[in-house]
């Protein structure tokens, strides 16, 4: 089962340079986190995916459920080992880091 991330600790593993991959799972990517790539939920089974299998994998939805829950368990399955879930999806980064 993956591990939540709350907003905060994101943005610090994010300065810190740890290796890293973002993945917006939301199936219209409207605003988004600097550094993430749009992977539709529905595209993750579809594909190989290569990604760095040390590096933390985190996944976000609008709202840190339902579609990353599932995305999570798509990547565990495909033998991701450190995978996260943004806890409160794109809405609690933007509550965190968008300005007023």
């Amino acid at each position: 089962m993956a591990q939540h991330i709350n907003a905060q600790d994101l943005a610090e593993w994010q300065a810190s340079g740890v290796p890293l991959v973002l993945i917006d799972v939301r199936l219209t990517q409207i605003g988004t986190i600097p550094g993430s790539v749009h992977v539709p939920v529905t595209d993750l089974e579809d594909q190989e995916w290569h990604w760095d299998p040390n590096a933390r994998i985190v996944v976000f939805c609008q709202y840190g459920r339902g579609a990353s829950e599932y995305a999570a368990e798509v990547l565990e399955e495909q033998g991701y080992s450190h995978v996260f879930q943004l806890a409160g999806g794109i809405e609690a980064w933007n509550a965190a880091f968008s300005p007023g």
